[in-house]
């Protein structure tokens, strides 16, 4: 079946295009494509240019990892957005990994990857508004190995579960593993996860996260079951966590797990966690 596509350019006038500068120029000429199988987003993410919109239209169901590849730029990034990406046909691996920078990824579900559903692994300055991730074999959301200035907003994040590890795994959103700087959260939802809602393990710099909301966490026989796990043994981090929620979460709400950093959590609140509200904050 051939790959449905609709590509518009602009067509500027060439006495006024050689006016206004580079970068506007690059802008003004950017495409708008709307895709709806596989091997049309494949190609349109692959040639992606500063300034773009690709936008997915009803359902794909991904086969094999949608990889984030080229960059935009501060004043013309690329946005990617519209859709349910279903990634239940990937025999191993995550749903779509993002190593470009200056991305704006909106309004869009991805499920059922067979790991993680949306990894940031790479460069930085992106923004991610309005995404779903849920039924992932692993964590919803994770930005990790060195991948810094992500904006994660208005975003949900629910159950996800690593059967292989029966639920050790699977957060709601992960920033851990060597993550760069300036990651942050804002008016994001982790529910029903199998491991914990928050997962900063592991990360060397701080994590800003605030109006976010944990309930329901730890579901999986191995899972930690936070609603925020704010480093780990062996760190001297100072995450901030501002007017947020952790609730029936089956351990604490927020828990610095071994972290010594003076772990702010200003205005944060919870109720019915299974072990206690508070635990082990500097």
């Amino acid at each position: 079946m051939t790959a449905a596509i609709s590509c518009q350019k602009d067509n500027n006038n060439p006495l006024l295009q050689r006016e206004i500068p580079t970068e506007a120029a690059v802008s003004a000429a950017a495409t708008s494509v709307t895709v709806t199988t596989e091997a049309a987003l494949k190609t349109a993410i692959a040639n992606a240019a500063p300034g773009d919109i690709i936008t997915i239209s009803g359902t794909i169901r991904l086969t094999s990892t949608l990889q984030c590849l080229k960059s935009g730029t501060s004043s013309a990034k690329i946005n990617f957005t519209g859709g349910t990406l279903d990634c239940s046909g990937i025999s191993s691996g995550w749903g779509v990994k993002v190593n470009g920078s200056y991305w704006n990824i909106t309004n869009m579900v991805i499920k059922n990857a067979p790991d993680c559903g949306l990894v940031f692994q790479y460069g930085g300055y992106n923004y991610v508004y309005n995404v779903t991730t849920s039924g992932n074999g692993d964590s919803g959301l994770q930005i990790y190995n060195e991948s810094h200035d992500n904006n994660i907003s208005y975003c949900k994040s629910n159950d996800n579960y690593d059967a292989a590890n029966n639920g050790e795994n699977a957060d709601g959103f992960a920033c851990k593993l060597s993550a760069g700087k300036n990651n942050k959260f804002d008016h994001c939802t982790a529910n029903h996860n199998s491991d914990d809602g928050w997962d900063l393990y592991g990360q060397p710099y701080t994590v800003t996260i605030t109006n976010c909301t944990a309930t329901n966490n730890g579901f999986g026989g191995n899972g930690d079951g936070n609603g925020f796990k704010l480093g780990s043994s062996g760190q001297n981090v100072p995450h901030t966590v501002t007017n947020c929620t952790s609730s029936y979460n089956l351990a604490s709400g927020y828990d610095g797990n071994g972290n010594t950093g003076h772990i702010t959590t200003t205005g944060s609140t919870g109720t019915g966690n299974g072990k206690t509200l508070f635990y082990r904050i500097y």
